[in-house]
């Protein structure tokens, strides 16, 4: 049986659900009761989500408790791990923060903390990302059927709510971990009326490493010294303050820091004969790598919310948004011929990127109407800068090179979700953006339109069409999101880039409270850039507008999503199936797959609620191997061997799998407070899963290549304290 008729299969099934003899959801309902989290809270959401998102397509929202099952990774809940799971999303490198959506290249997806972008979104290289869950209150995720108050990426959206603090009651949790610590306090103020929250992380592996590379250094016979240091930390805080039921401020803060520090130092000698008797002479010196890379990012926002009437609100915010990354680099390479001398490179590289605005927007509902609009204002400032000194026994080369870009962008927007008949809803919004640098000034037309039809209680199609434009542009030389890439904006020679996506689904719930979703897309990218410069680990500063080549890109799937739940057993499997690819002329002639054209993917995810102090979940990953760019024969002109390759992206990976396994156990204290000890196994049975492919030169200058893995079976533990 092929994929087109299982398919097929599937929408007949579906289509006869027409008749309405199941059990009904209820499509108008004014409330969502999210289910049981593990302090046996049932949390209510207004209508207000509801009614918004009712006819968007690719939308998910999740609550606090999707954080928390499905992610072991050093028994840490985190918010972009668990958006990798969901069809339609590719996670890139393993264990990375990385979102490759409907195609996109991760540079592409806004990602906004209580309204505000974000830029650096992850620690320790993407391990853990830059969202504490001890302060997110859910998250709101669009694949496709944008509405028209977002803007400014093309690929994807994660809005993400952080909760304010109690106004009544103290309360609080604290987690210790494999590799890091939390600690969470909230509480009044004045009680009633104001309320703080307040939420700190920060990583010990620095303490762990000390004394690993003590003993490594002491073990080293050849008096070769390494060093090593790593730590993050981040806060998360707030204050609000209520003047009345009407009108409520709030002050927000992020502040995250990662630092990496690396050195070697190898000891060298050489001997060398003095006078004719052959009387030798021995001189040492030392051949040293020094690394020292800081970024993190810097978040502050006021938000005022009024209620004019019971019909229609307002709120506003302004805020400052700035990301900065700072690498240092020092090599020294000691050499002898005559006299003693050395060969040094000390290079700095510094890149910020900073956003100052201010933003309002308009809720109102009227009869069968749903409409928001609102005005936006951003002034953007990139500020990448490089100093190098390179000494060639003794002599001094000095460089310094920099760029400063400041843009203004601005956009107004208005969207009406609207209700006819009581089956059909559509949204209906247009965004108008203006953006401007210095010598160009550029305005675009962004049309939303999404609408869905009920044709039972249980059975909904939906379908929309989005225009996205991006003016800031990730430049790199190479395909990790890592500090030594750069933002820098749409320039007179650089357009925009921008995507426009149609998606269409069935959206079901079938009997014994099963749900089943298909939906396809197809997406076209234009104006992407690729680096087309020399090797090197830095971006080009002074010519960067000239070294990249630009092309497009589609994508195009179908997805599906089966689930089920019960009061103690939950069940989800989503499946992809998707092309994604690139054209450049400048590179290739014809079309060429993405690195994450992952054509199949599939997610199961099971939990267990044993009893009420035990449960147990299990997530096992599968996709199709990525692609890489490797030489595939040595060409030999003469006395010179090139290295020649056939196609971008020529060798398509193994198959990648895995399954994660994890338990809470839950325990009241004697105090009343809940004790949690969370196990887990990332990568259970120990998949040796492809990373990258290294090539190697046999003898007869014939090219082989090897897959290299880098993730084994990693256990993780964790202990959390709620008071």
């Amino acid at each position: 049986m092929t994929i087109r008729h299982i398919y097929t299969a599937v929408i007949t099934l579906l289509m006869s659900i027409a008749a309405g003899a199941y059990p009904a959801y209820d499509g108008d309902s004014t409330t969502v009761v999210e289910r049981q989290d593990t302090l046996k809270e049932a949390k209510i959401t207004s209508d207000k989500i509801v009614k918004v998102t009712k006819s968007q397509t690719g939308h998910r929202h999740l609550n606090k408790i999707d954080f928390i099952y499905g992610n072991v990774v050093f028994s840490s809940p985190d918010i972009i791990k668990s958006l990798q799971n969901l069809p339609g999303v590719s996670a890139g490198t393993e264990l990375m923060s990385g979102l490759y959506v409907h195609g996109g290249e991760g540079s592409d997806n806004l990602y906004l903390l209580d309204g505000v972008p974000m830029y650096q979104i992850s620690h320790l290289g993407g391990i853990f990302s830059s969202f504490n869950t001890d302060v997110v209150s859910g998250l709101d995720f669009y694949k496709s059927g944008f509405p028209a108050r977002y803007g400014g990426r093309m690929s994807s959206v994660v809005d993400v709510s952080t909760k304010d603090g109690d106004f009544h009651d103290y309360h609080g949790s604290f987690m210790i971990g494999l590799i890091d610590g939390r600690l969470q306090f909230e509480g009044p103020i004045v009680k009633g009326k104001t309320s703080f929250n307040i939420a700190l992380r920060r990583s010990w592996m620095d303490a762990v490493l000390a004394p690993t590379i003590a003993y490594l250094n002491k073990e080293n016979e050849d008096g070769e010294v390494i060093g090593g240091n790593y730590a993050f930390h981040d806060l998360n805080g707030s204050i609000t303050h209520k003047f009345s039921d009407r009108d409520k401020l709030s002050l927000k803060v992020y502040y995250g820091r990662d630092r990496l520090k690396l050195s070697q130092i190898i000891p060298e000698e050489y001997k060398y004969i003095v006078d004719k008797q052959g009387t030798t002479k021995t001189v040492t010196g030392e051949d040293c790598v020094n690394t020292d890379i800081s970024w993190g990012n810097l978040l502050a926002s006021l938000n005022w919310d009024h209620v004019i009437n019971d019909n229609m609100r307002l709120d506003a915010v302004a805020y400052y948004s700035g990301s900065d990354a700072d690498v240092w680099y020092k090599w020294k390479d000691w050499r002898f011929s005559t006299i003693e001398h050395y060969d040094a490179i000390d290079e700095t590289n510094v890149s910020t990127v900073s956003d100052i605005a201010a933003k309002a927007n308009l809720d109102w509902r009227a009869d069968n109407h749903h409409i928001r609009s609102g005005i936006s204002y951003q002034h953007h400032i990139y500020h990448p800068k490089r100093y190098s000194a390179i000494d060639n026994d003794g002599s001094v080369i000095e460089e310094e090179s920099g760029t400063r870009y400041s843009g203004d962008e601005m956009a107004v927007y208005a969207e009406d979700e609207i209700t006819l008949w009581k089956r059909l809803n559509f949204n209906a919004g247009l965004r108008y953006v203006i953006f401007s640098v210095p010598g160009k000034f550029r305005h675009k037309l962004e049309p939303r339109i999404a609408l869905s039809y009920r044709c039972t209680e249980n059975l909904e199609l939906k379908a929309s069409y989005t225009h996205m434009n991006q003016f800031a542009h990730l430049i790199s030389t190479h395909y990790l999101d890592v500090p030594t890439n750069c933002w820098l904006p749409s320039t007179e020679s650089i357009e925009p880039m921008y995507s426009k996506q149609v998606a269409a689904g069935i959206y079901s719930k079938l009997p014994k409270n099963i749900r089943l979703n298909v939906e396809a897309y197809y997406k076209t990218m234009d104006n992407l850039l690729e680096y087309a410069g020399s090797n090197t680990l830095f971006p080009p500063l002074d010519s960067w507008e000239t070294s990249f080549h630009k092309g497009r890109g589609r994508a195009y799937g179908l997805e599906t999503e089966l689930g089920w739940d019960s009061s103690r057993l939950s069940f989800s499997a989503y499946y992809t199936l998707s092309w994604s690819e690139r054209k450049f002329d400048g590179i290739w002639h014809d079309w060429f797959p993405h690195r994450y054209d992952n054509r199949h993917k599939l997610t199961l995810m099971g939990l267990w609620k044993v009893t009420d102090k035990i449960d147990i979940y299990v997530n096992w990953n599968y996709n199709s191997g990525g692609w890489m760019t490797v030489p595939t024969h040595i060409y030999n002109p003469g006395e010179v061997f090139d290295r020649v390759y056939t196609a971008p992206n020529n060798v398509n990976l193994p198959d990648y799998h895995r399954l994660d396994l994890g338990a809470n156990f839950r325990k009241t204290t004697k105090r009343g407070n809940e004790r949690i000890w969370n196990v887990g196994i990332y990568n259970a049975y120990c998949r040796k899963n492809v990373v990258f492919v290294a090539i190697s030169e046999r003898d007869d200058k014939s090219l082989y290549g090897e897959g290299r893995a880098i993730f084994p079976i990693i256990p993780s533990f964790s202990y959390t304290l709620k008071f």
